[in-house]
């Protein structure tokens, strides 16, 4: 599987280019690689509900894309404001009943994405990250995905998948690890 560090990897509906760094954006981890039936599954599903998405009556401009079968980006910009907590719950209630028709959860917010030497996306605890830390499995310049990301601006920069260093992750090595600040 190829690495998929830069947009261009993504499998996009709409072009997130075309979206401000305003845009809001979340991230889900499905707790297994999906097929790729479940990705264009996934993809259809997104497509067809964009058309129709709205907070408060107000259009929602959206994008969905699906990374390393494994995670899926939602970014959301409303002209005339903020995305609602309703326009939000829209998505992930679509995305919660697709993955039950499926078959696959979602993982928690809290677990840890990272990318192995071969390019493949995993999901685990925080403790089972520190663990492969401490067996050296997981370094400071493994790459990992934060899923807190908020705005389609922090994902743009410095991209999706960082070093471990350069992230909150580098809390969860071992001190020996990291550098001293």
């Amino acid at each position: 599987m190829a690495s998929c560090n830069t947009p261009d990897q993504m499998h996009s509906l709409v072009p997130f280019e075309h979206m401000p760094d305003t845009a809001d954006c979340w991230l889900y981890a499905a707790h297994r690689e999906l097929s790729s039936e479940e990705v264009s599954f996934l993809n259809d599903l997104f497509k067809a509900f964009e058309k129709d998405w709205s907070s408060h009556g107000r259009p929602v401009s959206g994008s969905c894309s699906i990374v390393g079968n494994r995670v899926v980006v939602v970014a959301a910009h409303v002209d005339s404001g903020d995305i609602s907590g309703c326009g939000i719950d829209k998505s992930l209630h679509l995305l919660h009943e697709a993955g039950a028709s499926r078959g696959f959860e979602w993982s928690s917010a809290l677990n840890i994405v990272y990318e192995d030497a071969d390019g493949s996306l995993h999901v685990t605890s925080r403790q089972a990250f520190k663990k492969l830390a401490g067996q050296g499995l997981v370094t400071p310049e493994t790459r990992v995905i934060d899923l807190s990301i908020r705005s389609l601006g922090d994902l743009r920069n410095p991209g999706l998948l960082r070093p471990v260093r350069s992230s909150w992750h580098a809390r969860l090595l071992p001190s020996v690890l990291t550098p001293a600040t």
